[in-house]
């Protein structure tokens, strides 16, 4: 069973080495444990921690990673924290104990190496920026999305390669780590249950971002670079879905499918996919329309505890019909009509408008689908095999991820300050070719068999989402947005890469296990 696992790190006594002593860092160690604990549900009895005493020594450090090393195994998530000085030594940042000094890059490369899924590694020091990352994730052929997905290390360092870290002016704690614990400790990141690194990381960045611009006399620039596929999700509390009702009827002529709740703010809608069973002329569709609707416009069905609360034992103020002949029509969304039927607190002239193919039949709206012979020719004589289509679809998914990833590690290193705009802009412009390709050989895969539509629809959403980043800062963006713009469409982007991904991993599983 994986684990969450932590070694705090605090070192305030440096009289060995005539070096200022930092009080405030043996209470960053109790901030961190506690932001741990209640932040992220770090078990207490997987927390490891050095420095309560004031002093932590090279011994004591290399015996600390050396024990964690031994404990963690490969499922595991492992948190590493340092508090005290770093500076630059024969041009490598070290971090400093209380009687020797350890390069940060051999550090980074020990806790690499542990057996653990992932690492986090957070650096509250002078000049914690400085170092380096190998490489970005490559999601391998042979590897599943549950392999890739949070696999690697992520560093969060408390300022750039030449800026110092202070301590809070208010607080006797560090201010890197006051902001960090904040961001640990926010409800408001939970989303189903769970937080994810990277809205962690994201909100960290935005207190010392607030900070900076009340305090241009002692900035801090946080930086974060990874090699992590994708980011890692903290299981934080129980969570159950909310349950979406089922709506199944049978009768003589017509099957209800299925009944799907798309409420807004305004009106109670449902979408409702119908199965004929005989070749009804479309004045008896719209007689049985009717029939429909006075079955499915009361019923309580929503999506979220939201529209229950809103629209509970109301009727429906729309309803939208879909037609078909078999449960292949219904997968396929191949209908031979489709209808809408408004109440009369409803704009007809809006719902009603006629164009081609529209027709009003005893107050329903038909819009008819002429080419529903030849589509449903097309479909099965372009229909995949299921392991014809995973093995096709991998191919091409696999290698946009991997180019999504790199396009991530350029992006936060404009947000580090490292790069350009213009050099970001020219990164990804030399990425975009290539992924084009891909995009595009994605969509013009077979069609999945029905037992694939649930697995495909996602890839082909995670696939739409990688070839967003090309936009973001493509030439139109770049001539007709603003900066703010820009890196606000890409935060989307990135966190909605992040879902898609995630939801990836999942539909793999399920499909595996059939």
């Amino acid at each position: 069973m994986s684990e969450l696992r932590a070694l705090i790190v605090g070192v305030s006594d440096y009289s060995k080495v005539r070096q200022k002593n930092l009080p405030f860092c043996v209470n960053d160690i109790g901030a961190v444990e506690n932001a741990f604990a209640k932040g992220l549900n770090v078990n207490a009895s997987n927390i490891y921690t050095c420095g309560k005493s004031g002093s932590v020594s090279g011994n004591d450090f290399i015996g600390a990673l050396n024990q964690m090393s031994q404990i963690t195994i490969c499922d595991d998530t492992l948190l590493f924290y340092f508090s005290g000085h770093g500076g630059i030594l024969s041009n490598e940042h070290h971090l400093v104990l209380s009687d020797t000094t350890m390069k940060t890059q051999e550090v980074i490369a020990y806790l690499e190496n542990i057996s653990a899924k992932n690492k986090v590694i957070l650096l509250d020091c002078c000049m914690a920026g400085n170092f380096d990352v190998n490489n970005t994730a490559v999601f391998d052929i042979d590897s599943t999305a549950d392999d890739f997905a949070g696999k690697g290390y992520a560093v969060i360092a408390s300022s750039n390669a030449t800026q110092l870290s202070y301590g809070h002016p208010e607080k006797s704690i560090s201010l890197f780590t006051n902001f960090l614990c904040e961001a640990l400790n926010n409800r408001f990141l939970i989303r189903e249950g769970k937080k994810s690194l990277y809205e962690i990381k994201k909100l960290l960045f935005l207190y010392l971002e607030i900070w900076n611009k009340q305090n241009p006399k002692q900035m801090q620039n946080p930086i974060f670079r990874a090699n992590m596929g994708g980011t890692i999700y903290f299981d934080f509390q129980e969570y159950t879905p909310y349950e979406i009702k089922q709506f199944h009827e049978e009768t003589e002529d017509y099957i209800i499918y299925s009944v799907e709740p798309i409420h807004n703010g305004i009106a109670k809608r449902f979408r409702v996919q119908v199965i004929l069973r005989k070749p009804f002329s479309f004045e008896e569709v719209s007689a049985l329309n009717h029939e429909v609707i006075e079955k499915v416009k009361c019923a309580d069905i929503y999506h979220n505890e939201i529209t229950q609360r809103l629209w509970r034992n109301k009727s429906a103020n729309l309803v939208f019909c879909y037609f078909g002949f078999d449960e292949d029509d219904m997968i396929n969304a191949n209908y031979i009509c489709y209808t809408t039927w408004a109440d009369e607190t409803q704009d007809k002239n809006w719902w009603y408008k006629l164009h081609k193919n529209n027709e009003i039949i005893n107050d329903i709206h038909f819009n008819f689908k002429p080419y529903y012979e030849s589509h449903k020719e097309f479909i099965g004589m372009n229909t995949g095999t299921k392991d014809d289509l995973v093995s096709s679809t991998r191919v091409l998914i696999t290698q946009m991820v991997t180019l999504a990833e790199q396009i991530i590690a350029l992006y936060n290193e404009f947000i580090n300050s490292t790069k350009s705009e213009q050099e970001l802009a020219d990164d990804i412009s030399a990425i975009k070719p290539e992924l084009d390709r891909l995009y595009f050989a994605e969509g013009n895969l077979a069609i999945p068999p029905k037992e694939l539509k649930e697995w495909s629809e996602g890839c082909a959403c995670l696939a739409s989402t990688i070839h967003e980043f090309t936009f973001n800062y493509g030439l139109k963006f770049m001539s007709e947005r603003t900066p703010e713009n820009r890196k606000a469409c890409m935060d989307i982007t990135i966190a909605r890469y992040y879902e898609d991904l995630e939801n990836f991993k999942n539909l793999e599983l399920t499909i595996r296990n059939r």
